[in-house]
């Protein structure tokens, strides 16, 4: 495994799914509720209806349309051209012929009007969103009976994008698809050729958490075999209780989060049947914190059964390997050896949350052959990703200027189909709108950064590069 050098929406206003009426033109401000409305309730497939492992023949064909001179594209149906399928029986020409994607539904119209790279919008009023909390509870739902169905560490192939934390920051999310393409069969989409990882930490902190998750779940069920989520620290109730997400879901979708069947508990719900951890082509795996001092092998981490519940001081072996995965850190640099304690994330010192040095990830990847290296995120590093242990570790952060103070870059990783890791930036830009639940950073600042280097201490980065 390589790693390169390199980097380099509106809404809708509608009436709610399923009520008659068509819905109004598309325009930048996602528009109030319709208290009342019917509101459609689809059924929730069956794990086996996603993706059932053979081999088919897409119903969807691509035409460019280069005699009119646009240079447009078309998709087309396959039953639509007049020769292809002569040579097969008339009674049977749609045989290996996947189906089509069913019209409407909920994920189609988040895909349809959250997945705007070029052109979104936050609604000028933050207590609105764009779906009911009906129709967001079915979403959960939806996308609940997915993760029941996935094995708890991920088995996936190259060439994949993976992702570190978003946090809520639905506009950078927008900004490093127009720039490197989205998972989406549309103009400046790759999800034909391209698989998406994205390591968990989608809700908090940030102002659109909401829209965050649930596009990300869209995408889930819209694409299962292509779209990959993994759980974060911040995707368990008791930490998204005091950073941010529950009081977004009680504001924006007017719920009482109280409730037991409230979308604030279904999302948690589903974040607690999340997988814990990825291993694209056997050689990289892929979680969000960490192996601390109690992750040996990966065997471990498969076996764990759901829901996870994440104990906030851990009591057994299985509650720390639980931490260690979703919080641990790399230690501060390569010359710090040996597991010790993690003082930033864990000031009251009970030792439950750690930094494991070079020495314990090279033990970790000599015991788990053919693995070579492990990518995180969890953690801000200034120039988006970071590599530590001789470069076996990566670290990968998405969301730019973390919290509105530290100025920092967003990447991704490209792992390409050799497994040569090419990293891919964004820099932070100013903003008409604040981004950063201002509230919750008096409350409760962000865990600092890897000390910023001298440069940008000084100031001296003109006119606002970073």
């Amino acid at each position: 495994v390589n790693l390169q050098s390199g980097g380099g929406a509106a809404s809708a206003s509608r009436a709610p799914l399923g009520s008659t009426g068509s819905r109004e033109p598309l325009r930048p401000a996602t528009p109030p509720r319709r208290e009342g409305a019917a509101r459609a309730t689809p059924a929730v497939p069956a794990a086996s209806e996603h993706w059932s492992g053979d081999v088919r023949v897409s119903r969807d064909v691509y035409v460019s349309m280069e005699k009119d001179f646009t240079h447009l594209v078309k998709k087309v149906a396959i039953e639509s051209l007049e020769d292809e399928g002569r040579k097969i029986n008339h009674a049977n020409v749609m045989a290996n012929v996947g189906q089509a994607a069913a019209p409407g539904g909920i994920s189609h119209f988040v895909i349809e009007h959250l997945l705007q790279p070029t052109t979104w919008q936050p609604d000028p009023d933050p207590n609105r969103f764009l779906l009911h909390a009906a129709e967001v509870g079915q979403l959960c739902e939806q996308v609940l009976e997915i993760f029941k169905s996935q094995d708890m560490v991920l088995k996936l192939r190259a060439p994949i994008k993976v992702y570190g934390d978003i946090h809520g920051q639905y506009l950078d999310l927008m900004r490093l698809f127009a720039r490197y393409k989205a998972p989406t069969d549309g103009d400046n989409g790759d999800i034909d050729s391209m698989d998406y990882l994205f390591l968990g930490d989608f809700v908090d902190r940030g102002s659109f958490s909401l829209e965050t998750v649930c596009l990300l779940f869209a995408l889930k069920v819209k694409y299962p075999g292509q779209i990959h989520l993994i759980r974060g620290n911040h995707e368990d109730a008791t930490i998204n209780a005091i950073y941010g997400f529950r009081d977004e879901c009680k504001r924006r979708l007017k719920e009482d989060t109280d409730e037991p069947d409230s979308c604030w508990n279904k999302f948690n719900r589903a974040f607690e049947y999340l997988p814990l951890g990825a291993v694209v082509e056997d050689r990289i795996l892929c979680l969000h914190g960490g192996i601390g001092g109690s992750i040996d092998n990966i065997k471990q981490i498969d076996e764990m059964e759901r829901p996870v519940h994440v104990a906030q001081i851990p009591q057994t072996p299985h509650e720390q390997r639980i931490t260690d995965i979703l919080w641990s850190d790399p230690s501060d640099n390569d010359s710090v050896l040996g597991v010790t304690t993690n003082l930033t994330r864990d000031p009251d010192g009970t030792g439950r949350i750690v930094k494991f040095g070079p020495d314990r990830l090279k033990d970790f990847l000599a015991a788990n052959k053919p693995l070579s290296m492990v990518i995180r995120a969890h953690e801000c590093v200034m120039d988006g990703f970071e590599r530590f242990a001789d470069g076996k570790l990566i670290t990968v952060f998405s969301a730019t200027d973390y919290c509105g103070h530290h100025k920092n870059a967003g990447a991704l990783l490209f792992i390409r189909r050799d497994l040569t890791v090419v990293p891919k930036l964004i820099y932070p830009v100013e903003r008409n709108v604040n981004s950063w639940d201002q509230s919750m950073l008096q409350q409760r600042p962000p865990t600092p950064p890897r000390p910023v280097p001298r440069a940008r201490r000084l100031g001296e980065e003109e006119n606002g590069d970073w």
